[in-house]
């Protein structure tokens, strides 16, 4: 149990959350002013603070400010805000307050914050002053590392944090580089991606299922919210959430309750959730196609990760990065990359971003054995410039099949284009002695996808 006081210039909010604490066994104050709230500090040096934002005449982030002072013996701040102060709220997630309590409150969510905090507090304590080492994300243009700022400064905070930019862009790395810098370093971090389930079988991997829940549930199975508990788990593409799915993150995110499919039984978890996408959930709140509640709580601490054509001075070093680790993993001598290959990847329009970037890089160590990459060994599919049409299987340019369809002659384009993703294929795989991996760099896929392919279109 922990040493807790409540500031609040409302004698009623004071009054319920001292009842609902204590029932807990916290030994509880209250004061009634940011002033009076630093002489009780000064005198019983609380554990937790649960400050209310808006009060006269010092507010909640000039209170927490104060309490930074105080090193690592300060206590842990629980920021009280209604939706409507919520720019200011996400300015004192920025200046370290631990998490956010919205107002009206449910009491059972006060009881979980105050419990994650004083367990967070006492990890951070435990590390005799030594933060977990940080992910870096690789860069030097001001962008890049004001999010690796921000990214730090919130370590110690708990809350969601929502990523976003374009498909590419590197949003699972800033998961991973928030998870490490946090206080849940060493917890699990798990990973799903919404987009790519279908609703029912998405709130399975989330929240488990009991046996007999569906066709095909033998046993029980722990979803995804049980595996990451006292960790980070990574929501890609929140953006693709169903409704209903949506309603039962915002429960897990409030309290940490969840139902596992096909049971009756309530379960906990401590997880945090980093969430990701490429849409705009603003728009999205606006349109009514995502819920307002939900946006709010995941955009606690917002992440925004410009696109890699908006930051160009990054380029030679992420270039740099990915060919030392596709070298290594292909065993090629490659010594870097020709001044004319730096500037081709300088002048490129990079529209897949980082993925794309990763992909040509694979492709230029794929088609190099030592020495340094060529241009031409990482666009050679381009030209002079422009993409270099390749002709179909059966001879026919582009034109030559829409000037059949001009004809009013039938084509069945599914047809076509199986025929078209074969032949580029069976060229890649010739080009690299049927491996995989080389020709996988050499189309822009993953190695997963060729290997699909490759099953789907009867290479092997």
């Amino acid at each position: 149990m922990g040493d807790i006081l409540i500031v609040d210039d409302e004698a009623g909010v004071r009054g319920m959350l001292e009842v609902v604490l204590r029932r807990d066994g916290h030994r509880v104050r209250s004061a009634g002013s940011g002033p009076e709230a630093l002489a009780l500090i000064a005198e019983h040096a609380p554990e937790l603070v649960f400050s209310d934002l808006r009060m006269e005449p010092m507010d909640g982030l000039a209170l927490l400010g104060e309490l930074r002072k105080r090193g690592r013996q300060a206590p842990f701040t629980l920021i009280m805000t209604a939706y409507a102060e919520w720019d200011t709220a996400v300015r004192a997630m920025h200046h370290g307050a631990f998490d956010l309590l919205r107002k009206p409150f449910d009491n059972q969510v006060a009881r979980t914050l105050a419990n994650r905090a004083l367990a967070a507090r006492e990890r951070f304590l435990s590390q005799d002053g030594e933060h977990p080492t940080p992910v870096h994300l690789v860069g030097s243009s001001p962008a890049i590392q004001q999010v690796q700022a921000l990214v730090e400064q919130v370590s110690t905070t708990d809350s969601t944090v929502l990523v976003t930019g374009e498909s590419g862009t590197g949003k699972e790395l800033v998961a991973r580089a928030v998870h490490y810098a946090s206080l849940r370093a060493d917890g699990p971090m798990v990973r799903i991606n919404s987009g790519a389930l279908a609703p029912s079988l998405l709130e399975s991997e989330l929240f488990g299922h009991i046996k007999g829940a569906f066709t095909g549930a033998i046993e029980d199975r722990p979803g995804l919210f049980a595996l990451a508990h006292r960790g980070t788990l990574f929501l890609d593409e929140v953006g693709d959430l169903a409704p209903e799915t949506q309603i039962k993150l915002l429960r897990v995110l409030e309290n940490g309750e969840y139902l596992p499919v096909g049971s009756r039984e309530v379960r906990t978890c401590n997880v945090r959730v980093v969430a990701a996408t490429n849409r705009d959930l603003s728009q999205m709140v606006q349109s009514g196609a995502f819920r307002e509640d939900l946006y709010y709580r995941l955009a606690v601490i917002p992440v925004h990760l410009p696109p890699l054509r908006q930051r160009r001075e990054d380029i030679p070093l992420l270039a740099g990065h990915l060919l030392a680790r596709h070298a290594v993993r292909m065993r090629r001598g490659i010594t870097g990359f020709m001044p004319e290959a730096l500037a081709a990847m300088q002048a490129h329009p990079w529209s897949g971003n980082i993925r794309e970037l990763d992909n040509r890089i694979q492709r230029g160590v794929a088609l190099t054995t030592a020495g340094a990459i060529s241009r031409d060994a990482l666009f050679a599919d381009f030209g002079s410039g422009a993409h270099t049409p390749v002709r179909p299987v059966d001879g026919e340019s582009g034109s030559e099949l829409t000037e059949r369809l001009k004809q009013g002659q039938v084509i069945t384009m599914e047809d076509e284009v199986l025929k078209y993703e074969r032949r580029l294929v069976e060229a890649a795989l010739e080009r690299t002695g049927d491996n995989l991996t080389e020709a996988a760099a050499l189309l822009g896929i993953s190695f997963r996808q060729i290997r699909y392919k490759v099953r789907t279109l009867g290479l092997r």
